[in-house]
């Protein structure tokens, strides 16, 4: 049994040990005190330029922004080459079959129809035109005696016999170079298609080496073949000039086949349009390359299908021109 003195030596021994040990205290007893009122001062003051922020930033955002030099140089240059892009796909400047023979067509007392505003007439054409061709023989025709009615179909029926003989020089090379078999079976499958904007069965109705009913060729007049052949021609003439551009553009091995097809189809389109004014006709306005739907023009597919068609075309209507002005110069 403890003493009492044991007890006291024992509290005091406590004691003592509780003074020297250093105060612990509860983080829950002592968490500091913070000040509520500045707590929800600071916290408006947040929210206040939070929403200040978003009131004055589409202000900041929707300021315009002047353009220096080096922009607007930048602007300017995607408009040019947005602008070359559609220059890029079709010929520019004046038609070869505006002014066929490089003068201006015209009779002196004359009912002819004039120049187009805004096209040189009185000389080549642009991309798609060969300056120079067939110019000559146009000026001195105009300034010479009028030529008998004969000499007239003849001049036109040598001029579609050279242009057709070099079409068909190098259709049978393009055509087995390209579809790998030749002419006949070529045409044997795709002869009954067609590119109806050349409107070829309206002008010059012929089937590709198939010649003409007598009954047909009897029912023609001079003056109604011309103005005919005249349209049809310029049709022919549109397609023509794409396809050699086209060819040209992308360097392909009958370009220059295509080109100087183009300027033996000019050559007869001057041929004509002497003819026309030498038994005083009027020359009607020229056919624009608007006629040309742009799908054909910038479609890549059947590309080399829509050069055939036109070509075949361009031959078949050479054939036509020669059998009916030697029918016709039969008869005179």
């Amino acid at each position: 049994m403890d003493t009492y003195e044991t007890v006291c030596v024992d509290c005091q021994r406590e004691h003592c040990r509780r003074k020297s040990e250093p105060e612990v205290r509860s983080r829950r007893r002592f968490r500091p005190a913070y000040d509520r009122r500045r707590v929800c001062s600071s916290t408006l003051f947040i929210a206040g330029s939070f929403v200040i922020g978003l009131i004055m930033m589409p202000c900041a955002m929707s300021a315009p922004v002047p353009l220096t030099s080096q922009s607007q140089s930048q602007l300017h240059l995607s408009t040019a080459s947005a602008t070359t892009d559609d220059a890029a796909t079709q010929p520019t400047g004046t038609p070869f079959w505006f002014n066929p023979c490089g003068m201006q067509m015209m009779m002196e007392d004359t009912t002819a129809t004039p120049c187009p505003p805004g096209v040189n007439c009185n000389g080549g054409g642009g991309s798609g035109a060969m300056a120079g061709s067939g110019g000559g023989s146009g000026h001195e025709m105009m300034d010479s005696e009028p030529r008998r009615l004969v000499d007239v179909i003849e001049g036109v029926t040598v001029s579609a016999s050279n242009a057709l003989m070099h079409a068909e020089q190098f259709a049978g090379s393009f055509v087995s170079d390209t579809f790998h078999v030749d002419v006949k079976q070529h045409h044997d499958v795709w002869k009954d298609t067609a590119l109806m904007w050349l409107q070829q069965a309206e002008y010059m109705p012929k089937e590709l080496d198939e010649p003409l009913d007598e009954s047909y060729l009897s029912s023609l007049t001079i003056k109604d073949v011309l103005h005919a052949v005249n349209v049809g021609l310029q049709h022919l003439a549109v397609g023509l000039e794409q396809v050699s551009w086209d060819q040209d553009r992308d360097r392909q091995p009958f370009s220059k086949d295509f080109k100087e097809a183009t300027f033996k189809l000019r050559a007869v389109l001057c041929e004509i349009s002497v003819a026309l004014i030498e038994i005083n006709e009027t020359v009607p306005a020229p056919v624009s390359r608007d006629i040309m739907p742009v799908e054909s023009r910038i479609s890549t597919d059947n590309r080399s299908l829509r050069d055939w068609l036109i070509l075949r075309e361009y031959i078949t209507s050479l054939q036509y021109i020669i059998q009916v002005f030697e029918f016709l110069k039969s008869k005179k």
